[in-house]
Parts: C-alpha cells; sequence; structure tokens
C-alpha cells in the first residue's frame, strides 16, 4: 500500500542498538502471551524551539509505559488497592492525584498512600514497563550523529552524545542561543563551521580543566567544521525537533510485536496512526493494539499513578548533581526510604524479566545515577513487607 508501516525497522534498529544480546529476551516474550497497558505523563504533543526557550521544561523527560502481565487470564483484585487509597465512591477512576498532590519525586515518597500503591503493585504479578526521553537530550544528538567520518562505535558515540548534553546542560543559555542563532535543527551550508565553532567556543570558554572525553569532542568539532553539508539538521521543518510522539508508540509495538497492546486514548497520536493505510509486521497487518478510555481500564489507571512517579524520578535524576548522591539519600527520612526502596524493587522486578522492559533516550550519565540511586535504595533496612 501507498502509505503502510512495517514495524520490523524497529526490532531491527533494536538489534542494531544494542551492545547484547537481546535474542533471548524478546523469546520469551515471543513463547508468551502478554498484554502490555500504557499511560503517559509529559506529554507535549510537539517539541520545539520558541524564541528563548523550547516548548517544554527541559528537566521533564516524556515516559510512555504502564504495567503488564502475562497470559490472558490475569486477575488482580483492584478494589482491595481502591478500599486500601480509601478512593472516594464518586471517584470515577484511580488518578495519581487521589495518591499524592506533591509535585515532586521526594516530597511523593513521603506520602503513606504513594507506600500502600507501591507495595500493592509490588505484590501483585504486574510489571513496570516505560520508554522515558528526556527532550533536550534528544533535541541535540543528531549534532554527534551528523559529523562525518566518526568512529562507529557505540559506546565512543554515547561518550560523545553525553559530553555534549552536560555541555548543553550546564550553559543552556548560551547553547540555546547558539542553536537559535543558526537555525537550528536547519543548519545552512554557510552556517556550518560557525556554529561547530561556537560549541568549540563555548567548550574554552567555560572549561579550564578539560578530560579527555571533552577533549575528544573538542576535536570532532573542529574536524568537522570543514563540512560541506548535513544529513540530519538540513531540510526540517523551521523549529521542529518532533512534530509529534507516535513514533514512540509504535516503538514498542515494534519491540513486543506478539504482545497485544492498550493505549489510554491520546487522539492526536491516534490521528497519526490512521494516517497510515496499514501497519505490518512481517508483511502482515498489525492489529495487536487499540486506544481505549481509561475509565474502562482498571490496569490503564493502575499505569497513570505508575507512571507520573516515574516521570517525576526522572526530572529528579535531571536535576541531581552526582556529587550529591550519597548526601541526598542520607538526609531521607523512614517513609521516604522505604517508598525509595519499593520503587527500586519494582524496577529490579521488571529488569529480572527483561532489560527491553525499561528504555530510556537520555545521557550516559543519567543512567550511571539512575543506577546508583536504585542499587542504593535495594539496599536499605527497611519493613516494607
Amino acid at each position: 500500500m501507498e502509505n503502510s508501516l512495517e514495524l520490523n525497522c524497529f526490532s531491527m534498529l533494536l538489534f542494531n542498538q544494542s551492545m547484547e544480546d537481546i535474542s533471548g529476551d524478546l523469546k520469551q516474550f515471543q513463547l508468551t502471551k502478554s498484554i502490555f497497558y500504557y499511560d503517559e505523563t509529559n506529554n507535549i504533543r510537539k517539541l520545539r524551539l520558541n524564541e528563548t526557550d523550547f516548548n517544554a521544561p527541559i528537566d521533564n523527560d516524556f515516559v510512555l509505559g504502564g504495567v503488564m502481565h502475562f497470559d490472558d487470564s490475569f486477575v488482580f483484585d483492584f478494589d482491595s488497592l481502591k478500599k486500601d487509597l480509601r478512593l472516594q465512591s464518586t471517584a470515577k477512576e484511580l488518578k495519581f492525584k487521589h495518591i499524592t498532590n506533591k509535585t515532586d519525586f521526594l516530597s511523593c515518597l513521603s506520602q503513606s498512600k504513594v507506600q500502600i500503591f507501591l507495595q500493592w503493585l509490588y505484590r501483585s504479578e504486574l510489571y513496570l514497563h516505560y520508554s522515558t526521553t528526556n527532550s533536550l537530550y534528544f533535541a541535540i544528538v543528531d549534532i554527534i550523529g551528523d559529523i562525518e567520518d566518526i568512529f562507529p562505535i557505540p559506546c565512543f558515540l554515547f561518550s560523545m552524545k553525553n559530553e555534549l548534553y552536560k555541555l548543553a546542560r550546564t550553559n543552556y543559555d548560551v547553547f540555546y542561543r547558539l542553536l537559535k542563532s543558526h537555525g537550528y535543527p536547519n543548519i545552512d551550508k554557510d552556517s556550518i563551521a560557525p556554529f561547530y565553532q561556537g560549541i568549540i567556543d563555548l567548550i574554552d570558554t567555560n572549561s579550564v580543566n578539560h578530560s579527555s572525553q571533552l577533549k575528544q569532542l573538542r576535536q570532532l568539532f573542529i574536524n568537522a567544521r570543514s563540512q560541506d553539508n548535513l544529513v540530519l539538521l538540513q531540510d526540517n521543518p523551521k523549529d521542529i525537533i518532533l512534530d509529534d510522539y507516535h513514533s514512540f508508540y509504535l516503538r514498542s509495538l515494534g519491540t513486543f510485536p506478539t504482545a497485544y497492546h492498550l493505549f489510554d486514548h491520546e487522539y492526536l497520536i491516534e490521528e497519526q496512526f490512521n494516517k497510515y493505510d496499514q501497519i505490518c509486521y512481517d508483511g502482515i497487518q498489525y492489529k495487536n493494539f487499540d486506544f481505549i478510555d481509561s475509565k474502562d481500564s482498571p490496569l490503564i489507571q493502575v499505569s497513570d499513578c505508575i507512571i507520573a512517579l516515574v516521570g517525576k524520578y526522572q526530572t529528579f535524576i535531571n536535576n541531581l548533581d552526582p556529587t550529591t548522591i550519597e548526601d541526598t539519600l542520607s538526609c531521607l527520612n523512614p517513609q521516604q526510604k522505604n517508598n525509595l526502596k519499593l520503587f527500586a524493587q519494582i524496577i529490579k522486578k521488571s529488569l529480572d524479566i527483561s532489560d527491553l522492559l525499561v528504555h530510556s533516550v537520555n545521557s550516559s550519565e543519567s543512567g550511571e545515577i539512575d543506577d546508583i540511586i536504585l542499587d542504593q535504595a535495594l539496599l536499605f533496612d527497611t519493613q516494607n513487607g
């Protein structure tokens, strides 16, 4: 068909980008029936450059995910959860606001209802799955991807993307003006050298002692100044980084093609799906998904609650200095430690099933901070049942 989509491209990309053998992970989902439920947080519909800033806070990651279970005959006690949370009878559905109205992650961890929810989820036969995307990282990684003759070694690419992200994050206002002044994400031929030189100047101005990675990044931009054209950063819509988020939904379908996927209604995403004459996997029309009203699905309601918390956790990570992790964790009160351990246990429970259940588009440093926090939390001496 003229406008058909083949989901194999997402699984092929997954194999190409993975540095480990994931065939076993994929096989278990192929052999066992599973159902994935989804909600989202921080969906800004479109990522774009405005006059002085992006149209969304760079700290708030877009998160798509929720809970999943194996087998069709899954049974769970949703009524007991609502009763324990003292959900009012007038509430049409469970939402994160019924658990806590706190706006930051650490404050959420102080709430007793958060503990009730996390305990229920941890003890259930549900598994957490999510994909999180950092807007700033996503917006700028093509700067590295567009450098010709870069070493095709994944760990080197991740290192250089990480260094660029740290540079942009630390010098955000200056870096953003650099993007805007050169028409990013459309760098015309005459602007290529000045654009890369602007990043070099930023490195030299703000870094007294260059790390070996930063020196490598600087040298990449020195070499890139002589490029005649760019592949990724030309011929794009003006000021538009991402026109919509429907490709992230498609990624889930392509990663777990034999599962059934139930998304909360998101009409702009559904409109994009409807533009395809056909969505296929291995040339066969793919029908293993649907968009439904969250009021009709208790497990989408559960997904709303856990994904909201994951979103706040990602914002917490994005603002955390790696040198302050130990001090931050040591200052947590018993309730916070208890809830953070439960949160970590829920993630570990999923990762023990498959690393594919947790996906991140973010800097490698953010991933390291995430690992340290969750590993430390698992060692907390708490009583969370």
